[in-house]
């Protein structure tokens, strides 16, 4: 019997928008790209998800990959970058049913220490029932380790509990430790996805 449903973050929940979030911030595209490279699309920024950089090296980090004139803005975007992320529409209802059905409802996220700004700012992380990230624990998705200490923090049973993530490694890896797994597409699919899986219509 499913009890339990974990849910991915990041375009599961809320949508992840870098690109458009940077060219809102920075006009000139060469720069918005030197910008997205640094902050997003380096190391760093797998780094601060796994708990192995603060805040303070990772930035100054970014900063010594870009030229000196683009470093504030760097900052700028930096400090900001939750505003790239946004609710997916039709999920806080979908989460809602959930729970109505009776599940536990999770967050396990490859997510910063900033993870509770996010929070702060979007009602749908309130409403999930807990919330696993990653760089508290200093592990990420998919290694078989962050499930199984997922598993092992809250007592759950992998046979249990059903998660959905965009990704399709992050899927394999939950498969791979017993969960029940699916990659999201669209919030319908979710939908159907956990109907069939708790038993009762979700729609």
């Amino acid at each position: 019997m499913i009890r339990n449903v974990i849910f991915d973050m990041g375009n599961v929940l809320l949508y992840y928008e870098p690109k458009p979030y940077l060219a809102a911030k920075v006009p000139d595209e060469a720069d918005a790209a030197i910008l997205y490279d640094a902050c997003f699309g380096g190391p760093e920024w797998k780094q601060l998800d796994a708990g192995a950089l603060t805040e303070e090296e990772a930035l100054a980090s970014m900063q010594s990959h870009v030229p000196e004139r683009l470093r504030g803005e760097l900052a700028r975007v930096y400090r900001d970058w939750p505003d790239c992320m946004r609710p997916v529409p039709g999920m806080e209802p979908l989460v809602q049913a959930v729970q109505k059905a009776g599940a536990h409802c999770f967050v396990l996220s490859n997510a910063s220490v900033r993870f509770p700004e996010l929070v702060a700012r979007f009602s749908i992380l309130r409403r999930i029932d807990d919330r696993f990230v990653s760089a508290f624990y200093r592990l990420l998705k998919p290694s078989r380790e962050i499930y199984e200490r997922f598993l092992s923090e809250y007592g759950l049973k992998a046979e249990e509990c059903v998660f959905l993530d965009d990704l399709q490694e992050n899927v394999d890896g939950a498969a791979a430790c017993g969960i029940r797994a699916r990659r999201f597409t669209t919030v319908p699919d979710a939908a159907a996805f956990l109907s069939e899986s708790l038993g009762v219509n979700l729609s």
